[in-house]
This record gives C-alpha cells, structure tokens and sequence, in this order.
C-alpha cells in the first residue's frame, strides 16, 4: 500500500510539472519575416514570354501609311479621332474589312477581322486550342518602353479569350475570342505604345500610357457612331446572332440618356444610380480626363438598369452599356464580347435596334426592343 501511494505521488508530481512547464517557461516564438510574406505577393513564377517571327500585318506595323496603302489600296474612310490618332477603314464588305490606327502617318494597330495571308499563322474561327498547337499562351510580358519596364500579367480569362502575342520586331498581337462560340474573331496588331495605352491587361509594374484627348467635331461624332454599330454588328453576325437595325429614335434615345447621366453626374446626383464609392472611383477617372487619363471606368449591369429606371425614358426592355475612356472603339467592342462581365449585354438573340452616344472619352451604347419603335429602320452596316 505504501509504494502504491509513493507511485502515486511521483505520478502526480510528473503531470503537475510537465503541465506547468510551458505555462511558466514558454518556448521562444519563431521570428516572422514580413518582407518575405509581402514579396509573396509581386513575384510571379512564369516562364519568360517568347517572340514570334514578324510576318504579315505585324510588319507594317511603325511603318508609313503610304507603304500600306501601296499594297492594300485607298481607305474606304479616314477620320481624325479626337484621341491623337487617325482610323482608316478598309473594304466595303464585311468580308474585306480591316482597320488602320494611324499617328504622325505612321501605323501604330492594324485590326484584322478576315482570314488573309497577312494574317498568317492565324486565322478567324481557329479555337484556342488550335492556336495553342502553333504557339505557346503565356501570362507574364516583360516591356520595356522609353526607358520605363513594364511588367504584365494576364489572368486566366485574358489567357483564354483575349491572348497575348509578341513578335521579334517589338510588336504584339491581341486575339479575340467571342464568348459566345469561343472562337477567333479579330487579332488586333499593335505597337508598344498602342499596347500599353489600351491595356487590357493587369500592369504588375509601370502604369497604363495617358490617353490626350481632344474637342469632338460633330463629322467625328458620326464616324465613330458608325464605326462602333459597325463592328458591334460584325462580332454579332460571327456569334451567328442577327444585326441590330438602326433607328433615327433608338439614336436620340441614347443622346437622351446619356445627357441623363451627364446632368446627373455634373449636379453630383449620380448617386441616385451608383453607390458612393463608384462615384468616387468615376469623379477620379472624370477629374484626370481634363488633362491626360490612364484608367477606364465601366457601368455593371444593375448600374445601368438603374440609369435607365431613374431617367424616366420609356425605354422598356433596354439595356446596354457606358465606359469612359475609350481609346479604340473597335478594340473595346471585341473586349466586351471576349469578356464574360459584359458579353450577356450583347448577346441575346432578338430584334434589337442600337443606338450609341459620344462626348470626347465617353461612349454609350443602348440597345432597345425594336417592339417598342415604330419608326423605320436604316442599314447600320
């Protein structure tokens, strides 16, 4: 009995220690090192991007006009479009038809909607998988421009619908695929400068370029409303969806609602339709456009359905979109269809009729149930 309680004892005696040990001598905490936490956050493992050989379209890129237009021929129009830059089009028929960006009679994009030599090793309707079997997708673009370094990354999205290209004479390509049918619908060629103005991509490093943006003559107006239905209605009939037809009343509707918005937002009563801090982010983008600008705002959904509810337009069953600054109509137009936030705007298979609405750096596009107008309808191809 008396060993059995000295066990007893000595057994207690261990447990009492070893639960108070830590309690009266805690072991020393393993030192954190912040900075490394926080580097976990700007370096990217990605294997370095790879260059193309230049061929077709990508040569004439920095090229003078002229040696274009000595292969291709005349434009079909060519307008001065307020952002620093010039838009020549080509070809009447949609089959035929191309863009040109032009600065000081230099090329700086060329947007390419047809399947042609110059287009090599791409064609329209390849899917990303076909594409992926000539050349590797990368995520990750080290540029150098004017002494700055440039770092971008594109996202999974980007990867998948909007790839990044660059070639071995400092030039890139953008290809755009539709949401709708996920194949190729345009490749946009472009230099440096244009690449790193439009950026559709997240800049890990270096800022977007500023856009100068100058007075809208109203023949500019009428251009770029053309251009914009144009190229809209070219994605649409590539989605195997109908064109939308154009009305006089479907145009005025647009100048109305965004004369709505303009009111609204100069009063600062745009808070009715966005929330404070998205007012706060859009007076930001609207201070800097004054000057020079190098971020982009865009209405969600309900954002415009709230426009559209407060304005008090009859406007029933209509939707659309606004986005201020835009830079390249074209471009914009094939990032709404390859981006999954706006492509629902743009898709639903019904007869709809456009209108669009520009001020210098604002665009907005309503599309309207045609039911609701009883006017006659225009080609706006």
């Amino acid at each position: 009995m008396k060993r059995f309680l000295a066990f007893l004892a000595v057994l207690i005696s261990v447990l009492v220690i070893g639960y108070l040990q830590p309690v009266f001598f805690p072991p020393e905490k393993a030192e954190i090192d912040i900075e490394d936490i926080n580097r976990a956050d700007v370096f990217h493992t990605a294997l370095p991007h790879e260059e193309l050989p230049a061929s077709g379209y990508a040569l004439y890129i920095g090229k003078k006009i002229n040696e274009f237009t000595d292969v291709f021929g005349e434009p079909l129009t060519s307008y001065d479009t307020g952002l620093g830059y010039e838009l020549w089009t080509f070809g009447e028929e949609d089959s035929e038809y191309m863009e040109v960006s032009v600065k000081d009679k230099k090329i700086c994009a060329v947007k390419a909607f047809n399947t042609t030599e110059a287009m090599h090793p791409f064609e329209i309707g390849m899917t990303l998988s076909e594409v992926s079997d000539i050349t590797t997708v990368f995520s990750n673009f080290e540029i150098g421009y004017k002494d700055m370094a440039y770092s971008v990354e594109l996202m999974e999205e980007d990867m998948n619908y909007r790839p990044l290209f660059a070639f071995d004479n400092e030039t890139f390509a953008v290809l755009f695929f539709a949401q709708g049918k996920d194949v190729l619908s345009g490749v946009v060629y472009l230099s440096k400068e244009y690449l790193l103005t439009v950026m559709p991509y997240q800049l890990i490093a270096g800022e977007a370029l500023p856009i100068t943006i100058s007075d809208l003559l109203p023949e500019m107006i009428d251009e770029k409303q053309k251009t914009m239905i144009r190229m809209i209605n070219m994605i649409r009939i590539n989605e195997a969806l109908p064109a939308y037809s154009f009305h006089i009343s479907a145009e005025k509707n647009a100048e109305q609602l965004y004369q709505f918005y303009e009111e609204k937002f100069y009063e600062e009563n745009a808070v009715d339709f966005l929330s404070v801090e998205r007012l706060e982010s859009l007076s930001r983008v609207k201070s800097e456009s004054l000057g020079e600008i190098a971020t982009s705002f865009i209405f969600t959904n309900s954002e415009f359905e709230s426009m559209l509810a407060k304005s008090e337009l009859d406007l029933r069953k209509s939707q659309g979109i606004f986005m201020t600054p835009v830079y390249d109509l074209s471009f914009t137009a094939l990032y709404w269809f390859s981006d999954s936030a706006y492509y629902s705007r743009f898709s639903r298979d019904e007869n709809e009729a456009i209108g669009v609405a520009f001020s210098k750096e604002d665009v907005l596009v309503l599309i309207q149930a045609v039911e609701n107008i009883t006017e006659e309808t225009e080609d706006s191809r």
